[in-house]
């Protein structure tokens, strides 16, 4: 299923909604757009208001990648396209992924051997390379359009202006 068709929920334990913009001109993606955090709300309101950014889009397209989990193909929507104009007047385009910074980061090994805390370390190394794995997928699609891929966590979020 597109991750387009998962509406907001309250039980995600994230801030989720319906963003209007208020330049829809630059809005390039499909109705409605949602917001799945926060920090992706955040950069919504940045893409909108900054001169800079000619076109974005919102979880723009889906790319297939392999897990090497359980070697079977899966897909990837990132959660943005942006197309930014440069000083010297060129565009640079780039596909964004917004991650919180933790999830970035190896898992350590649980403390305790106990089954909820091995259960948790399980998952969470799941998760790490599956994002791992998105992420070189996206890369490689990037690559091939001259495009770039970039994470941005929450100390870039909070950054922008």
């Amino acid at each position: 299923m597109s991750i387009k068709k998962v509406k907001p929920s309250k039980k995600s334990g994230f801030i989720q909604g319906y963003y209007t913009p208020e330049n829809p001109d630059k809005y390039i993606g499909t109705a409605p757009i949602i917001f799945r955090s926060s920090w992706e709300r955040k950069f919504m309101i940045w893409c909108d208001r900054n001169e800079k950014v000619a076109l974005w889009s919102s979880e723009p397209l889906e790319i297939k990648y392999m897990w090497r989990l359980d070697g079977k193909e899966h897909k990837y929507s990132p959660d943005f396209y942006v197309k930014v104009t440069q000083a010297d007047d060129t565009f640079k385009e780039l596909l964004i992924e917004i991650k919180p910074e933790e999830h970035l980061k190896k898992p350590l090994p649980p403390k305790k051997n106990s089954t909820k805390s091995l259960n948790s370390y399980k998952y969470m190394v799941e998760q790490y390379t599956k994002n791992l794995d998105k992420y070189i997928a996206a890369k490689s699609f990037c690559e091939g359009r001259n495009w770039n891929f970039q994470i941005l966590t929450e100390k870039t979020i909070n950054g922008l202006h």
